[in-house]
């Protein structure tokens, strides 16, 4: 075969290049190759080629104020290199210019080759626009998904048009089928070839760290520095060598100066026999953020060197086998590697069992053999492109069929929230009592799941104690994201027994979010997450990110037990915890809270005739503003079920309420238990003067509320279409010092008098709110509140009625509402909290609120929308006028309200 390799710059010592000079290599004893670079920065290749490969550069860099390409003028090169590449945008890779362009144009379309192996996915948008369609691209990727920025947004877009891709490791490659789904090309796992060179084995005697690669952000070395600085006083005579170029090596020999290591902590800048420095290192390190598969680590195995790395979603996991031949650290853990330096520099005897692993991992990337296996994949691949006729080829290996649905079998409803809390906590506890005596929790207080903490030692044992059978199927791991790698969720024993051959810090254990598409009661903020704790070089235990208490504990459980050890209860599992962490923090929410409903049955008989009889006797011509629809109408008072799922809600998801206060003119609905302890009801009669009654004005009924025989200093005012969308803490309606929360509508309360037509009710009493409130503290309302639950204050409401009574008693004594009326609880207290600091302005972005409109022609998907639950709170707002049919409406929303809250109450009476 003709083969031809395509690289950006051969001339630096990057690890693409590398890999790509070696195979190319490799391949040249058998086939014809040729190397293509698209620019040339130096006299020489940093790594040099075989003397069979060809190699071309095609845009010459060495002075970049002349570049120069074939017979181009200095001037017209001058001016396409002062362009920006529209085949390879800056976006994707920097460094292409319109001149690369040029050059690319001219060669690519006559290169004489079978087959054109591209190296980064910018140049992968190049071949498959340019190359001739006899031509097998293949792409070999080398970096790492987790920069699927700009970066792997080309292979994404261009890959469903190679022959073939090759991916660094099979986490690469699940993630690449994920993506493109029917679309992906043939893809295979090869990892990089080892330079066919002499390797000498090194004696793992030298007291010699050894760090190789780019000194870029990416590489963390500073962080290395700073890892070995923790540790170099216990190991004197031991030194850091830093070999590579990049901007950050200033900052690696501050950091040095920093700790004092000017003599210990070596930046030779680049060296071109590598072999030699891994054969005098004992110890190979690597801090990277984020790796492809580093071949660095590659080099120092094959001389029998042991690594110590920090984790990462792919990569370094792949070569490193934990205690086998090297030693994984914890994704950003300084003091995690800090205490891995000091261990395998200490400890002979494990050093050089490690470095033998090491040894014999390394075998396996022999170039030889990997040059066999290339030759047969793209073979395959001129054999496919040659029967497909085209790029239509597909199917080295398909990618696979789509993974069954874990949650096929499940009920969509799933635990309650209440459930899910206990047995998710109960199955992580009892992982980590079954991997270790030392583990504690971190209940959630105003957090919104409690925290399971073990040492990392222990993560292998706990994550195969979460396999083992008997997890409830509804809940699922979760692999939080890391280092720009997406989020997994999947199966709990098939995810913890993956899991265990990487070294992350945290798993959260949850409810499936969603079954069969329909997002679960408890789909969120019903989980538990467990933290390893990495040891220092201490010994301690050192928290892997910020918690609110502690970065590090004591590394054993005798340390622990120093401390005061305390079993404590947490969402009903018995637990062990400390007494600090058991104890309120000054951001709960420590008081009781009540809620109070205002709801009338609009259907019933009795409660009509007085509706109509009040009416006439209040203005029997009908002339008055009471006879309007918007302060009398039907639709104010009809029930369509909304209370009970409204109190189901309470239920579910705010099980913090201590008791529910329903007022009611004297009615009851027929499925509610009025006898049950958690209830309270309420007459209108025990509240408002007799003049006041019969009322028919929720306005009246709001200056009374707070009047309530044992009702709480703090409360929640819900109306009877106020639903909770998911479990929601107090900390969301009060702050920890009681102060209650406002949260503003975007509809303005508007002009004074605007000259418009006549404003609404709810209007008219925003207006008059305003005008108390001007009048006793010359500050004005801008905006009206959200229809989310109302948070209040009896005291702060005793205050109102002291200071605005004349106007409260007014709106108390007016049955429908009227002009001059007041809102007393859904809005002048709250404003009137903002004033004297009793209240504070929350945010609706922080707990989204659904508006549903029944008047709406498109409300079922409006409903469909909201039953991805990614709402607090919603409101079901209705209306004088429907868009659509009374008989379709009652059904969409029965049916909605069943499959938004469909768990009945204990509040509710059996049918």
């Amino acid at each position: 075969m003709r083969i031809g390799f395509l690289v950006f710059d051969v001339d630096e010592p990057t690890g693409v290049a590398r890999s790509t000079v070696t195979q190319a290599g490799t391949l040249a004893a058998d086939h014809e190759v040729v190397l293509v670079s698209v620019v040339s920065t130096a006299d020489r290749p940093h790594f040099t080629p075989d003397p069979r490969v060809e190699l071309r550069r095609l845009v010459d860099l060495r002075d970049p104020a002349r570049p120069a390409h074939g017979d181009l003028g200095e001037r017209v090169a001058a001016g396409l290199h002062a362009r920006a590449s529209a085949l390879v945008p800056p976006q994707w890779e920097p460094g292409y210019t319109g001149l690369c362009d040029v050059a690319l144009e001219a060669t690519l379309p006559t290169l004489p080759v079978d087959v054109l192996v591209t190296t980064t996915p910018g140049l992968l948008a190049a071949a498959v626009a340019l190359t001739a369609e006899r031509v097998v691209v293949a792409h070999q990727e080398h970096r790492s998904s987790s920069d699927h920025g700009g970066g792997l947004e080309p292979l994404l877009a261009h890959a469903p048009r190679a022959d073939l891709v090759s991916l660094p490791t099979e986490a690469m490659q699940a993630w690449l089928q994920e993506r493109l789904g029917e679309l992906c090309p043939p893809t295979v796992v090869m990892p990089n070839p080892l330079p066919q060179v002499y390797t000498p084995r090194s004696t793992l005697a030298e007291p010699l760290i050894v760090a190789a690669g780019r000194l870029v952000p990416e590489k963390q070395v500073p962080r290395l520095v700073e890892a070995f600085g923790l540790v170099a006083d216990r190991l004197p005579g031991w030194r850091l060598r830093v070999l590579g170029a990049g901007p950050q090596r200033p900052e690696v020999q501050r950091q040095a100066r920093r700790y004092g290591l000017y003599d210990r902590v070596e930046t030779p800048g680049l060296v071109d026999d590598m072999p030699a420095q891994w054969a005098r290192a004992s110890i190979a390190a690597l801090a990277s953020r984020s790796e492809g598969l580093p071949i660095v680590l590659q080099e120092a195995m094959a001389a029998g060197v042991p690594a110590v790395c920090l984790d990462s979603p792919t990569g370094p996991r792949e070569l490193v086998e934990h205690e086998v031949n090297g030693l994984l650290v914890a994704p950003q853990s300084t003091a995690g590697l800090a205490s891995a330096l000091l261990r395998l520099a200490e400890d002979d005897a494990l050093r050089h069992r490690l470095g033998r692993g090491a040894l014999q991992t390394a075998r396996q990337w022999d170039a030889a053999v990997l040059a066999e296996r290339w030759t047969g994949v793209l073979a395959d691949a001129r054999a496919r492109r040659r029967g497909a006729g085209g790029l239509e080829a597909r199917a080295l290996a398909p990618p696979p069929r789509p993974a069954d649905d874990p949650t096929d079998g499940l009920d969509p409803v799933g635990p309650t929230p209440e459930q899910a809390r206990t047995a998710a906590l109960a199955w992580a506890v009892d992982a980590a009592r079954a991997a270790t005596d030392h583990w504690l929790v971190v209940p959630a207080h105003e957090r919104t799941h409690p925290t399971v903490v073990v040492p990392m030692d222990a993560r292998d044992g706990v994550l195969q104690a979460l396999a083992r059978e008997g997890c409830p199927p509804w809940l699922s791991l979760r692999d939080p994201g890391e280092s720009g790698w997406p989020e997994r969720r999947g199966r709990v024993a098939e995810l913890a027994t993956s899991l265990r051959r990487g070294r992350t810090s945290v798993v959260a254990l949850e409810p499936w979010p969603a079954v069969r598409g329909l997002t679960t009661l408890a789909g969120q903020r019903c989980g538990v997450e467990v933290e390893f704790w990495e040891s220092g070089p201490d010994g301690s235990m050192v928290a892997p990110r910020r918690n609110p208490y502690t970065t590090r504990l004591p590394g054993d459980r005798a340390g622990l037990d120093a401390i005061g050890v305390v079993d404590a209860e947490v969402d009903g599992v018995a637990v062990r915890s400390l007494p600090l962490l058991v104890a309120p923090t000054v951001a709960e929410c420590r008081f009781e809270v009540d809620a109070v409903y205002t709801w009338v049955d609009g259907r019933d008989p009795a409660w009509e005739a007085a509706r109509a009889a009040r009416l006439a006797a209040l203005d029997p011509t009908g002339a008055s503003t009471a006879h309007t629809r918007e302060s009398s109408g039907r639709a104010r008072y009809l029930d369509r079920g909304e209370l009970r799922y409204s109190l189901r809600g309470l239920h579910l998801f705010a099980p913090w309420i201590r008791r529910i206060h329903l007022v009611t003119a004297g009615q009851v609905p027929a499925w509610l238990d009025a006898d049950h302890p958690r209830l309270n009801l309420v007459d209108h009669a025990d509240l408002l003067p007799p003049e006041a009654l019969p009322t028919f004005s929720s306005h009246a009924i709001e200056t009374a509320l707070h009047r309530i025989p044992g009702l709480t200093e703090h409360f929640v005012y819900l109306n009877d279409d106020f639903l909770l969308g998911r479990p929601l803490r107090p900390e969301a309606l009060f702050s920890s010092s009681g102060l209650t929360s406002v949260f503003p509508a975007r509809l303005a309360v508007g002009l004074d008098d605007d000259g418009g037509p006549e404003p609404a009710p709810f209007a008219k009493a925003a207006l008059n709110n305003r005008r108390l409130l001007r009048e006793a503290f010359g500050a004005v309302t801008t905006a009206t509140l959200a229809h989310a639950p109302y948070a209040h204050r009896v005291s702060v409401l005793q205050e109102v009625e002291a200071r605005f009574g004349e106007a409260l008693a007014a709106t108390a004594r007016t049955p429908f509402r009227g002009d001059d009326d007041v809102a007393t609880l859904s809005s002048l207290a709250q404003h009137y909290g903002l004033l004297t600091g009793t209240a504070y302005l929350a945010d609706l972005a922080d707990h989204p609120l659904t508006y549903l409109n029944l008047s709406s022609a498109d409300l079922d998907r409006q409903l469909a929308r909201a039953l991805h639950r990614d709402q607090d709170f919603l409101c079901v707002g209705d209306h004088h006028d429907q868009g659509m049919r009374q008989e379709r409406l009652d059904a969409l929303l029965a049916a909605f309200f069943e499959a938004y809250l469909p768990v009945a109450a204990p509040w509710e009476r059996e049918a």
